[in-house]
């Protein structure tokens, strides 16, 4: 068997890139794969790279491109079965869901945040694009076979496309446990806080990624105005003078760190007390794995992936989508640090099953049934 996978780009940064990046890996440890991506950074000895140059921007146009090369490409490699990440492909014996722009699209109209009607308006558009290419790519009579990372996906591509319960299969994300794990002991997190320039007296919250409107990195930053010696400290990219100002409104100017995008975030994680993700649609977050398996109790809505993963009261508490009841959950932890301290130990027990490995097998046994191949030669 031969395995085309289509990504736009496979890397160890972001989190479909990452997850394409770590499951891959592995598998050519069994089949030969050929990447079809504008750039991929992974190298194992069984893996072709087959670059793909679409047009610049604006993204649109970009994606329509890129599907349309890469179409031609495929054609002409003679892989076995081909799995998309979303819809990269125009269509796939295999797609793996990493999102699903209808269900996002119906519960927050396309829109991802910024300033300004034409940005609105574009947002609009490109989210009925991308909701009509997932459509396509779910209905195609060449599916055979869909991952879900999360039960929330599975049941958005049953309502929104129709995708037949049987052809769906469930298999989260995972965490490198070798990477995100706790601080030693209390003198270890005290040593990182200070290399990172953060307060090692304070309650330090930890918010991880990007596209900070849909995040809602504005309510993680209101909640800890209410709170004496709390932090929070943003890592990722995003619009930096405009959440500076959200800052200053709610008088935490001087409680919010903006530290960037970081080559290193396990050791943000490692320095941490808790994680505040108000995130309003995910599939199911890498940074909620990497928090848990860092040992830090997680405060979130009860979307996709936080559904399945908080045990509430034990491992983390559900919030609802506003400052207040971030800032009421917040309040809890801080003040009860023996409760906290059970919480991160539970978190971190809760981790355990979410390893590569183990996806990475479960993803080998749908391209094998997928290219009718019964039973696994071999354990990855």
């Amino acid at each position: 068997m031969k395995i085309g996978i289509i990504a736009g780009e496979i890397h160890q940064r972001g989190g479909m890139e990452r997850a394409a990046a770590e499951v891959f890996e592995r598998v050519a440890e069994k089949y030969p794969i050929t990447a079809f991506a504008t750039a991929c950074e992974i190298r194992p000895a069984n893996l072709t790279w087959i670059p793909v140059n679409p047009l610049p921007k604006p993204a649109l146009l970009r994606h329509w491109s890129f599907r349309r090369k890469v179409q031609a490409l495929e054609a002409k490699a003679g892989c076995t079965i081909t799995n998309s990440i979303g819809a990269a492909a125009i269509d796939a014996d295999v797609i793996t869901a990493q999102f699903c722009h209808a269900a996002f699209t119906g519960r927050h109209g396309g829109l991802r945040g910024g300033t300004g009607v034409m940005r609105q308006w574009y947002q609009e558009w490109a989210q009925q694009v991308y909701t009509r290419q997932e459509r396509f790519a779910y209905t195609s009579p060449r599916l055979k076979k869909v991952i879900s990372v999360s039960q929330g996906v599975k049941r958005e591509l049953m309502e929104h496309y129709g995708v037949p319960e049987g052809k769906i299969v469930v298999i989260p994300n995972a965490v490198d446990h070798s990477v995100f794990h706790p601080a030693a002991n209390d003198d270890e997190k005290r040593a990182i806080r200070r290399r990172l320039g953060l307060p090692d007296t304070h309650f330090l919250g930890l918010f991880v990624g990007g596209d900070w409107d849909r995040k809602g990195l504005a309510d993680a930053i209101q909640a800890i105005a209410g709170l004496p010696k709390t932090t929070l400290v943003v890592v990722g990219s995003g619009d930096i003078p405009r959440f500076t100002a959200i800052a200053a409104q709610a008088g935490v100017a001087g409680n919010v760190i903006f530290a960037g995008r970081s080559s290193a975030p396990q050791e943000y994680y490692a320095a941490a007390d808790v994680f505040v993700f108000p995130s309003r649609y995910e599939a199911f977050s890498l940074v909620t794995l990497e928090a848990v398996a860092s040992g830090l109790p997680l405060i979130a809505l009860p979307i996709n992936g936080t559904e399945e993963l908080i045990e509430e009261g034990i491992n983390g508490l559900f919030a609802e989508p506003n400052a207040a009841s971030f800032e009421s959950k917040l309040r809890i932890l801080q003040s009860q640090p023996a409760r906290c301290r059970e919480m991160s130990e539970a978190a971190l027990r809760s981790s355990l099953p979410y390893t590569w490995d183990r996806v990475a097998t479960e993803q080998l046994q749908v391209f094998e049934e997928a290219a009718g191949i019964h039973q696994s030669e071999a354990v990855l």
